[in-house]
């Protein structure tokens, strides 16, 4: 395969000194990825809903950027922001120094970034006749050392949501989600690669990804929620997505019965939503749903609001809405800000980047970005799951207690 090369980072993108070649033998994301944790590089690897097509960046300037998401502005990347991010100005910006894409023919196309040096590209040249180490014993390196959870978790947890449903009835908020950890240990022979792989393989339809920022974290997801899309023809959407069951395969969907505690949560965030539209004087929007969904191993109720930023001239939508929506009531609550000071007062952990958002910005002229759901967090001694449930005035601790659970299991099957 051969790659644009540039004489220096200050050359123009039009002049080309000579080609790289990359060999064949290196011709995988695999190769790439593993040689980004050992030269401790900034990388993620992602695949969209539906998409066979899997991507890979790695930024080759780390520490990794901080940014306030400027959607058209920014250049081609992939934001990662944690839960509290207040005016999103602590945002993670992998930027695009190498940008390979591999679709379900095996074809990889590159795209080298004219910010690389001769020295980086030199390294690119010689990782082909590097010897790639095991993921299992170069994970010592750089993964934190986790603390060891409360032995009983499953009664602070109950509690925790007994004091949300307190403040709920005393007209402290309307919502509150809260969260919790499950540590779990490294399955026999555990290898990252393989374990991103079948996660890939077993949820389709959610947005797939592994990433490792140096000295920050290593993480794994497959995430069913769209915070915001907006596609190269300049349509933007979001969705409101609540209420959860666990799915019973081959039901249909039609069949789902849905509580009225569950029908009010989902109806809150779409609330939300259109609260957002109505501060920024937005009337022109499409509202489809709820629709009962699958998500792995669950249903939820989901409802799409979609936009025409053209038709409406506001091709900013992307970037303001990014902006009003984080965190939205799917993963806070509601009135936002104090449920989010009830989650700071009592949930007892921080949340990281479980509940942020995450995805790619102006690749091929579209951004997508997801809430960070169903996910898990690589430490040198365990990995941890992450999973939360929306609290209402209606909700019962032991109920609440079996749904994160159940979203747990979303993670657990990739690990067997």
């Amino acid at each position: 395969m051969k790659v644009k090369k540039y004489n220096s980072p200050m050359s123009q993108y039009s002049n080309y000194s000579n080609t790289v070649n990359l060999p064949q033998t290196q011709l995988d994301l695999a190769s790439y990825f593993y040689q980004a944790l050992q030269n401790q590089l900034p990388v993620v690897v992602w695949q969209l809903p539906q998409s066979a097509q899997q991507h890979l960046m790695i930024d080759f300037h780390p520490p990794v950027a901080q940014v306030k998401p400027d959607l058209d502005e920014l250049d081609k990347g992939f934001l990662i922001s944690p839960f509290l991010n207040a005016n999103l100005t602590k945002t993670y910006f992998i930027r695009a120094d190498l940008h390979l894409s591999q679709g379900a023919d095996n074809q990889i196309v590159s795209d080298i970034s004219p910010r690389l040096s001769n020295e980086h590209l030199t390294m690119l040249e010689n990782w082909a006749n590097m010897p790639i180490s095991h993921y299992s014993t170069i994970n010592a390196h750089f993964l934190p050392q986790a603390s060891c959870p409360h032995q009983e978790e499953e009664i602070q947890f109950k509690n925790l949501v007994k004091r949300g449903v307190e403040a709920i009835q005393n007209k402290v908020f309307q919502k509150v989600v809260l969260s919790r950890v499950k540590a779990v240990d490294y399955p026999t022979n555990f290898d990252i690669w393989l374990t991103f792989k079948h996660l890939c393989a077993l949820y389709p339809r959610a947005f797939r990804y592994i990433f490792h920022l140096p000295q920050i974290g290593t993480w794994m997801g497959a995430s069913p929620e769209t915070l915001i899309q907006v596609d190269e023809a300049g349509i933007f959407q979001t969705v409101a997505l609540a209420g959860t069951q666990a799915y019973q395969t081959g039901k249909p969907l039609s069949e789902a019965v849905w509580t009225q505690k569950e029908i009010e949560e989902q109806a809150l965030v779409s609330r939300y939503i259109i609260n957002c539209f109505k501060k920024i004087r937005l009337r022109e929007f499409e509202e489809e749903g709820p629709k009962t969904v699958v998500a792995g191993n669950l249903l939820h109720l989901k409802t799409t609001f979609t936009v025409d930023t053209q038709a409406v001239n506001f091709p900013q939508l992307g970037t303001v809405m990014l902006d009003l929506l984080h965190p939205t009531s799917a993963v806070c609550g509601m009135p936002k800000e104090a449920a989010l000071d009830f989650i700071q007062r009592y949930e007892g952990y921080n949340r990281n980047f479980y509940s942020g958002f995450l995805g790619p910005v102006n690749v091929a002229q579209a951004s997508h970005l997801f809430v960070n759901l169903r996910c898990l967090q690589l430490f040198r001694n365990q990995i941890w799951l992450y999973a939360g449930a929306g609290i209402t005035e209606d909700s019962l601790p032991d109920k609440e207690w079996r749904e994160t659970e159940i979203k747990c299991q979303t993670m657990l099957k990739v690990l067997e």
